[in-house]
Order: C-alpha cells, then structure tokens, then sequence
C-alpha cells in the first residue's frame, strides 16, 4: 500500500482568521500606554544665561556711560585749572612782594637822598676855592660860574709836590679817576693815546688828571697801573680825597673845565668819550685864543 509523502495537512486558520488575529494584536499595541518623551532639564538661574536687552536700554547704558565720562573730564579740567590758578595766585603774590620790597628800597634812597641833601654844604659854607658837589637831580650845575681855587698834591711820576693855580691864564681840563673804576680803566687808555697825538694840536688847553678813593683791595693796584701806563699827562696823586671834594666830584669819572681866570664852564659825571674829549679840547683852544 502506497503512501503520500507529502506532510498531513495541519489545521491552518483561514486567511479570515489570520487577519482578525492581526488585528487583536495591533489593538493590544494601540492601548499600551505610551512612554513619555524625554524632557530636557530645566536650567537653574545660575546657568541660565541672561536675557538680551532691549535696544532701547542699551542707548540708555551708552548714554549714561558717555555722561558719567563727561563729568569726570570736567572735574580734571576743573582740577588743573584749579592748579593753576593756585599758581598764578602764588606767582602774583611773589610779584606784589617784590614791589613792595621794590617800594620800600625806593623810599628809603629817597630818605636817604634828601639827607645827604640836607647834610650837602652850602655855597656860604665851602671852603674858599671849594665847589659844592655834582647833582645830576638838579637842571643847573650850581657850580657853574664860580671859581676854583688853588689845587695842590703830589704828581706821581715827577713824585714832587705839585701847585695849580687856575687862575694863571691856563685853559685847563680836569679829569678825576680811580685805579679801580672801569669805566675809568676803559677810557683812560683812549684818552692817553688821543692827548698824545694831539696835545700839540691845543697848545693853550692843559690836561691835569687826579686819581683818588685810592683802596689796594679793590684791584688793579695804583702805583703798578700807573707805571705800566705811563700816561703821557700830569697826575697828581690824591689820598685822602681832598682834590676830589674840592672839585665837587660825584662820579668816577669825572670831567671838569676851566677858563683862564679858574671859572668852571662845565662839569659832567661819567665817561664821554673820544669825540667829546676832542671837542672841549677844540673849543677851549678857541676860547683861549680869543
């Protein structure tokens, strides 16, 4: 007896079945709960990052910033006024102190001017032959006009005594200095070598120079100055400013002339130069002349 090798059939459910069955399972899916979907943390406030402003704010922050800048540039620029101001006001007050003190150096020359003006000797009472001192504050030479009396010394490079008599019809030019005026210094070596050439050109005018306020410690000592120099004029040497009080001198140097009969024509303080020096000579000579 034959038998089917084909396998007995089995009891498949019909496809009708089949689907129901899928169905029962997608149904049974459908009603399963659904698990939750993650759910990022919530950042706390420290992470959290801040939010933007709004624009208008940051123009506001921007503006603020500019003023609170503005108000600090006006407290330096403040500042450094005030600084300075504080120095202009020390530096005035340097300067009112200082005319002050300028104020106070004038008053007192004038106090002492108007002294020595008070203590100065009358026309009555100098010496006989004396002039009154130079003052150049006054417009006219008070000694104009009189005479000049009998001058005596010792003349330095005869080293004899010496006697001028003004009065003996000599044209003369007076010429007092110090060894260590330098004004004196620098006009005597002009006034040396212009005489020299020139003296002859006058004949009728004399030169007579008188060095006085003689102080070997204020330089350029007398007596080697003199030899050096070898002037080619009398001077007479005048220790004890006699000559110089009787020639009313006020200055170093000083210039003086006379006429023939010892009338002074003119006085002037001060150095004045070769062209000067030259012309007194000439209108002396000329006067002389005449």
């Amino acid at each position: 007896m034959e038998h089917d090798e084909t396998s007995p059939p089995t009891d498949r459910p019909s496809d009708d079945a089949a689907d129901a069955a899928a169905a029962d399972s997608l149904q049974i899916y459908a009603d399963a709960p659904e698990e939750p979907e993650a759910v990022a943390p919530t950042p706390t406030a420290a992470a959290r990052p801040a939010p933007a402003a709004p624009p208008n704010r940051v123009g506001a922050l921007v503006f603020a910033g500019l003023v609170l800048v503005a108000v600090l540039v006006m407290q330096i620029v403040l500042l450094v006024q005030s600084t300075q101001t504080r120095s202009d006001v020390d530096a005035l007050t340097e300067d009112v102190q200082a005319l002050a003190d300028d104020v106070v150096d004038v008053e007192a020359s004038l106090a002492a001017a108007g002294a020595a003006a008070s203590a100065a000797p009358s026309l009555e009472s100098l010496p006989p032959g004396a002039l009154p001192p130079f003052d150049p504050n006054q417009p006219n030479d008070a000694a104009l006009g009189m005479q000049l009396g009998t001058v005596t010394g010792t003349e330095y490079y005869a080293a004899t005594p010496a006697t001028i008599d003004p009065a003996d019809d000599t044209h003369r030019v007076w010429l007092v200095w110090a060894h260590w005026c330098p004004h004196c210094q620098d006009e005597l070596p002009e006034v040396s070598a212009w005489y020299e050439e020139n003296a002859e050109d006058y004949p009728n005018v004399e030169l007579v120079t008188v060095t006085t306020a003689i102080d070997p410690s204020r330089g350029n000592p007398l007596e080697p100055y003199l030899d050096e120099s070898q002037f080619p004029f009398p001077v007479i040497v005048d220790e004890e400013l006699t000559i110089a009080s009787q020639l009313g001198s006020s200055a170093f140097p000083f210039w003086m002339v006379t006429d023939g009969s010892g009338t002074v024509l003119v006085r002037i303080p001060g150095a004045v130069g070769i062209g000067t020096v030259e012309q007194i000579f000439s209108q002396l000579d000329d006067l002389a002349s005449t």
